[in-house]
């Protein structure tokens, strides 16, 4: 849990996390510093990638979404939704610092962070996911 019990944070594998809210919340700056605190926790400081369940997320101001845009340990960020409002509302993480992209199916969407996955696996010189 994070984010005073309002997003639950699961490890679906070492290196890939899926993240949930909870109902119609309003995500603010310091639920986001929350979230990738314990981001950071499960991973024990290793890059991941994570799929973020958006369809009951309400609100994403600014400054939460610098804070989940700027976060250098992400691989890579599929966002989950099931309409054009969760879809307006993962708009802005086009500003991200690690590809992000967003998905009406959760099955593609762990396709393609297992895609990411592979290719930072592959990177010569790079220090492997674990």
């Amino acid at each position: 849990m994070a984010a005073s019990g309002r997003a639950t944070l699961s490890v679906v594998a070492p290196d890939l996390h899926h993240l949930v809210w909870s109902p119609r919340v309003h995500i603010d700056r310091g639920d986001a510093l929350s979230v990738l605190a314990a981001s950071r926790r499960i991973s024990r400081g290793r890059p991941y990638a994570i799929l973020v369940d958006m369809t009951t997320t309400v609100d994403l101001p600014p400054r939460a979404r610098e804070v989940f845009n700027g976060e250098t340990l992400v691989v890579a960020a599929a966002l989950l939704g099931d309409g054009p409002m969760d879809e307006v509302l993962a708009a802005g993480a086009c500003k991200a610092v690690h590809p992000t992209r967003y998905f009406t199916s959760a099955e593609q969407a762990c396709c393609w962070l297992e895609e990411r996955l592979k290719e930072r696996r592959s990177m010569p010189g790079d220090d492997p996911i674990r």
